[in-house]
């Protein structure tokens, strides 16, 4: 090659890489190509999924059900719930949890097999927004400012189709989007849709409403075909400026456990208004360009951080913009997501109070992220619980959990060998409670308190013995004994102040509805005041029987919340249909959930 030719080409590559360095570094931003994602549900995982839900006031919510692929279980008197070995979609797993009196609840999340994940889950109460008939329509106003506008005779029964004429129940709630807490703990989904070209999208959400109507028999009711109703979506106040002229309209599909890009809505003045085909929860997002992160957070001494809060945010905006992500740590300080893909972000290691502790800005190609491991100082939050627990002859629990509860601070703490230790982030100076469990004798401590403080907090020996943990019911008809004892057989009690009634279930793993129920009067006081006329059970040729004569129940114990209460009853019964007469004695000691 003559010199001639070769300073050409010198002079060619430095100008091919000068224009390369002008192209990612000048002001304009380089965005890297999308590579669109498309979700393949139909691969499966084996997992574990455990977490606490609780109520807007930060208190557990017991006896709630939660489903996660193809298992449930309820929530304890804490508000935990684990589901082991549970068959998921390896690419959107997700849980429903439900309880009467509140809107349904959604989580989704990538699990990994073999692998637990953690989640922090909040039940908003279900209170009416507006009521009117289903033949006039009428439009019902939310705190917040978001309207539902139902036109006339455009309702139907959700279980069957059939038209609805009665008086129309709206239920619905604007989400927060200025509130760091309720976006935590509320988020539907991961933040991840699927749009109408059939890609995985992260949704930077501009407003979200939850809406739920019912009958006047508390029965589900939803759109006709073919009918529409209209949302009015506020703006929230930060996100005003940069909010689009247009929206898309995402609903969130409880098949798959992410939203459905399904209409848009316009903006008018601070809000966005569009027509719906039917109700659930609502987002008016735009979907953008998604990748995974995953990382590990320790504190300075390399001790994982568990169950902690983690957001991701845009770095240009504060993160209670309503643009910011969740996610929990699980036990090894892990954690991993969606977040927007060609994007400058900051990852905040939050307290239980919503406060960032520690913060990592890094920026996101269109590749998966891995941001390794976060240590530093975590700021004033940082506690660590260590010590031990003996069981009642004194030996090592060697199978067994601490509790800790109150102030938001939720955490199930395993045994090892006699020995536990847990370091997280919390509100210090704040006093918490907490109780030892052996899982192999199902004896429990009596709860105890500590001021939490930063740093180490050292709760010393302490002995899982004197309270016993294992509900159960024993029951004969006609002088066949049945017994039921957890964990076999799920066990709840009800106490309904200041409604005088206490009621008993059980739910048999797998099962839907209770295998036995019975309810009798009286309040929540001790002695022989109570009766009971009805019993559901096996053993009756119905199911169910009754008392001609009101039975008397006596009541033993009747323990506030995750307590328990302990009785019995016997008499004569008769059939619910057949008139058959049974002689029955019934005993039950069994925890109260509520």
């Amino acid at each position: 090659m003559t010199n001639k030719k070769l300073l050409i080409l010198l002079i060619a590559g430095l100008f091919f890489n000068l224009a390369a360095c002008r192209k990612n570094f000048s002001e304009e931003k380089y965005t890297e190509p999308e590579v669109p994602v498309q979700p393949d549900l139909g691969v499966k995982i084996t997992a574990t999924v455990a977490g606490f839900i609780t109520d807007e006031n930060k208190n557990p919510v017991s006896g709630a059900e939660v489903k996660a692929g193809n298992k449930q279980g309820l929530t304890d008197e804490y508000g935990y719930f684990k589901l082991s070995n549970v068959v998921l979609p390896k690419t959107a797993g997700f849980v429903k949890i439900t309880k009467k009196g509140y809107f349904e609840a959604f989580k989704t999340f990538t699990a990994k097999e073999g692998k637990e994940t953690f989640l922090r889950s909040l039940l908003f109460e279900k209170k009416e927004t507006a009521n009117f008939a289903a033949a006039s329509g009428g439009t019902a106003t939310t705190s917040g400012g978001a309207k539902v506008s139902l036109p006339a005779n455009a309702v139907v029964t959700a279980a069957n189709g059939n038209a609805y004429t009665g008086q129309v129940h709206v239920s619905a709630r604007l989400i927060d989007l200025a509130s760091m807490e309720e976006q935590e703990l509320s988020a539907v989904s991961d933040g991840r849709g699927i749009n109408t070209a059939g890609n995985l999208r992260a949704l930077k959400s501009f407003s979200s409403i939850m809406v739920e109507l019912n009958g006047a028999a508390g029965e589900k009711l939803q759109i006709a075909t073919g009918a529409k109703a209209t949302l009015t979506l506020p703006i929230a106040s930060a996100l005003i400026a940069t909010a689009p002229a247009q929206i898309a309209l995402w609903s969130y599909d409880e098949g798959n456990g992410l939203w459905k890009e399904e209409g848009t809505a316009v903006k008018t003045g601070n809000a966005y208004v569009g027509t719906v085909g039917h109700f659930s929860f609502w987002d008016g997002a735009v979907g953008m360009a998604l990748v995974n992160f995953t990382a590990q957070v320790l504190n300075s001494n390399l001790q994982p951080l568990a169950n902690v809060p983690v957001v991701v945010s845009y770095a240009n905006q504060p993160a209670n913009s309503g643009h910011s992500r969740f996610g929990f740590t699980d036990v090894n300080g892990n954690v991993s997501g969606a977040i927007p893909a060609n994007s400058s972000l900051v990852l905040e290691v939050m307290t239980t109070c919503a406060i960032p502790a520690y913060a990592y800005p890094f920026s996101t190609g269109s590749s998966n992220a891995d941001l390794g491991v976060l240590t530093g100082n975590m700021g004033q939050g940082l506690v660590t619980i260590t010590g031990t627990v003996n069981n009642c002859s004194g030996q090592p629990v060697t199978n067994g959990y601490v509790q800790t509860y109150d102030h938001g601070f939720y955490n199930r703490i395993a045994v090892n060998n006699g020995s536990f230790s847990f370091t997280g982030l919390a509100c210090v100076n704040t006093s918490i409670s907490y109780v030892a469990v052996d899982n192999n004798t199902h004896q429990q401590n009596t709860p105890q308190t500590i001021t939490l403080a930063t740093g180490m907090n050292n709760l010393g020996v302490l002995t899982a013995c004197g309270t016993s943990t294992i509900g159960n019911i024993t029951y004969s008809i006609d002088g066949v004994t049945r017994t039921m004892i957890e964990p076999a057989d799920t066990l709840a009690a009800y106490g309904f102040p200041p409604n005088p009634y206490t009621t008993i279930i059980n739910l048999r793993t797998g099962s839907n509805s209770p295998t036995m129920s019975l309810q009798f009067d009286g309040g929540m006081t001790l002695g022989s005041n109570h009766k009971i006329s009805d019993i559901w059970s096996e053993g009756y040729a119905s199911g169910r029987a009754f008392a001609p004569v009101p039975l008397t129940v006596t009541i033993t114990e009747y323990g506030d919340i995750g307590g328990f209460i302990s009785g019995s009853f016997s008499g004569s019964v008769q059939d619910f249909v057949s008139g058959a007469p049974h002689i029955i004695n019934y005993s039950f000691r069994v925890k109260r959930f509520n």
